[in-house]
């Protein structure tokens, strides 16, 4: 009989191996013919988090992480940074399945379900549907990930009237198709725009509803008043719906993305001068991450989320308490102390931030260490000490200026405004 012991390390030893350099994975690629999958992160993105604990951790996932070769990749680090800028990865997380020779397969966009990353992720590698239909919607996913939209419109102009007419009985196609004209319409910063977005606010009870509200948001608010509040209002009711049903549910049932879907309703309210439901909604998402019972250090999103609706909501004191622990539960990392340290800074505070800067400085690398570089000048020259800070400023802009280009500029403008005070 195999015993406990060997068994849990025959489960452990299963766990998907990432590689964490290009050349490595390439290597691999080459030699086992298989495709590398390119995990973009930073450990300042909450996303990130989920991902990890909730998909890339899942059983599902391993399974199909056999097909592919796993690359984890740093944005923050010089490496990540300049494969950011050359797959154009707009966001985090952000996924890019390559060839051995860099070619770019496809991609999977945002936080996703375990089952829904599978399935985009299946959909790339080649898919196992013999379904027709099935294929078209794949297929126009797969284009709307990889923001290939007048080759998805090129693509659904040339089907024939029967293709055409079965994928439209299909709700997915209806809620894709209306989202493949929002997102074109507000690619050409169109007015057009309006009524896409009310189709697929109609049609789309996912939580990609969220998403089209903040796809639109800037042809939103260019419409004349009135037109503006009734659509704000459609998006009000929208979201409310989405909130209700999965927002403030069982974590089975909840979007991947908590965190956006309650500060895009709440950015909803805001303009529409709602500020007591906006309040309200503040209070109703502490209460309920509350309610889950989890420790700091247990999840990661949930601490990152918790922290996010602490300082939104304006409890100082919530956040007095819970800082400390998160710091605590994650001392590897610099973030938390970062964060902290610049929330003191920009609430009058920064007698008591620069202990917390240190220890962020202290731990920090790469493009995060200059944005931990910024507020310590900030900081320093907030207690008097600007000599200080406009030499911090200057010796780490002149470090990073090569692989970080823009933050190294950011610092280089911080010098200019101290410099004048």
């Amino acid at each position: 009989m195999i015993s406990f012991f060997l068994l849990f390390a025959l489960g452990a030893s299963a766990a998907p191996a990432w590689h964490t350099t290009l050349s490595s994975a390439l290597e691999e690629a080459k030699s086992s013919g298989k495709p590398v999958l390119m995990d973009f992160q930073a450990p300042w993105c909450y996303s990130c988090y989920y991902m990890e604990k909730h998909v890339l951790e899942g059983a599902a996932f391993s399974k199909n992480a056999e097909r592919v070769v796993l690359l984890k990749l740093d944005v923050d680090t010089q490496e990540g940074r300049l494969l950011r800028e050359k797959f154009k990865i707009p966001g985090l997380p952000g996924y890019l399945v390559v060839s051995a020779k860099q070619e770019a397969l496809g991609r999977i966009v945002g936080e996703q379900t375990e089952d829904d990353f599978v399935k985009q992720l299946d959909a790339i590698l080649g898919g196992s549907s013999t379904d027709p239909a099935e294929r078209a919607v794949v297929s126009l996913q797969k284009r709307l990930n990889d923001g290939e939209l007048d080759k998805a419109a090129a693509d659904i102009r040339g089907l024939k009237a029967a293709e055409r007419k079965a994928l439209e009985s299909r709700a997915d196609w209806r809620v894709l198709s209306a989202r493949l004209e929002l997102y074109r319409a507000v690619a050409r910063d169109s007015a057009g725009a309006v009524e896409p977005l009310k189709t697929s606010l109609a049609l789309d009870d996912s939580c990609a509803a969220a998403e089209d509200v903040k796809t639109a948001a800037d042809i939103v608010d260019k419409q004349k008043p009135a037109a503006r509040k009734d659509l704000l209002e459609l998006e009000r009711t929208s979201l409310e719906k989405l909130a209700a049903a999965r927002l403030f549910v069982p974590a089975d049932k909840r979007c991947a993305d908590f965190r956006s879907g309650v500060e895009i309703l709440a950015d909803v309210y805001e303009k529409l001068g709602l500020k007591d439901q906006r309040a309200d909604l503040f209070k109703k998402t502490l209460a309920f991450l509350d309610q889950q019972g989890l420790k700091p250090g247990e999840d990661r999103n949930f601490d990152d989320n918790k922290r996010e609706f602490l300082d939104l909501a304006g409890d100082e004191q919530g956040l007095r308490e819970f800082y400390p622990a998160l710091i605590a539960a994650y001392p590897a990392d610099y973030v938390y102390a970062a964060r902290w340290a610049r929330w003191l800074q920009e609430h009058g505070k920064s007698r008591e931030a620069l202990a917390f800067s240190d220890a962020a400085d202290k731990l920090a690398y790469g493009a995060n260490r200059l944005a931990v570089t910024r507020v310590r000048a900030l900081i320093l020259a907030d207690l008097g000490r600007k000599p200080e800070a406009l030499a911090l400023l200057a010796r780490d802009s002149k470090a990073g200026r090569k692989a970080f280009s823009k933050e190294a500029a950011a610092l280089d403008a911080l010098a200019g405004q101290l410099s004048k005070r």
